[in-house]
């Protein structure tokens, strides 16, 4: 039997990258995946790569943004599967996704819309459409994927690590609310992953040149907060030991 099997995964911002890893890694291990992505075009391709697993796949094409169609489509996906046992709060982005990177005094204010929208409140939508029927069933997992801006801050990004930390705090409060539910909430802070394969040069203590992180080390990092029932309202950061500090070198 596998790891996840007869379980339901929804993974938002599943169409591609780190998303599109976890989605894939929850269906290797048995489970069927909700793939939720904005990009309907990345959403299909990643159900049809998680079909071909063997297990099933649901497509929920809408920006997490949209509370009515996230609820939407979790009300689907109980009908359908039963449950909804695992939440991977994946979708995000800085204000870079609109070309819109600036300091935080020329930030504009759809800007900071946009960003906390994404990040904070899409997950906040997400985990309230999902927990009643972990609630109802008492078990669940909800993960948030934060970001080592969250911890130590990143330039031009003020929106982007205060909507990240955001993330992290509703973590530790709602583990809080849930525990006695046996819901586990934690969160996964990353630092520099790779992004359509590509994986750049960063500053970390692991590995040569300082290369960035793999989806796949997310993704397993993902997969262990799942499958335990002993850890929750922790933040457990990926970055290669990054957020240590300059280097001496």
């Amino acid at each position: 039997m596998k790891l996840f099997e007869g379980r339901t995964a929804m993974v938002t911002g599943a169409g591609k990258n780190m998303g599109k890893e976890i989605a894939l890694s929850f269906s290797k291990n048995g489970a069927n995946v909700i793939v939720c992505d904005y990009n309907e075009e990345a959403a299909k391709e990643t159900a049809e790569e998680i079909r071909a697993l063997g297990v099933e796949a649901m497509l929920a094409v809408c920006d997490v943004r949209d509370r009515e169609k996230i609820f939407a489509y979790v009300a689907e996906a109980v009908e359908r599967f039963g449950k909804v046992d695992y939440l991977v709060n994946n979708a995000g982005g800085s204000a870079g996704l609109l070309k819109k990177l600036t300091r935080f005094v020329d930030a504009e204010q759809s800007t900071l819309d946009f960003v906390i929208d994404t990040n904070l409140k899409g997950a906040m939508h997400c985990a309230q459409a999902v927990l009643p029927s972990m609630i109802k069933q008492r078990y669940g997992k909800i993960i948030n994927i934060s970001s080592i801006a969250a911890v130590c801050g990143l330039y031009d990004r003020v929106d982007y690590a205060a909507a990240k930390a955001g993330m992290i705090g509703m973590v530790k409060a709602l583990a809080m609310e849930v525990g006695e539910y046996n819901i586990c909430v934690n969160a996964i802070s990353p630092g520099a992953i790779e992004r359509d394969g590509k994986r750049g040069t960063h500053m970390t203590y692991m590995g040569e040149n300082g290369m960035g992180g793999t989806t796949k080390d997310i993704a397993d990092t993902v997969l262990f907060l799942a499958y335990q029932d002993y850890i929750t309202g922790e933040n457990i950061i990926v970055d290669g030991g990054r957020s240590l500090g300059p280097s001496h070198r």
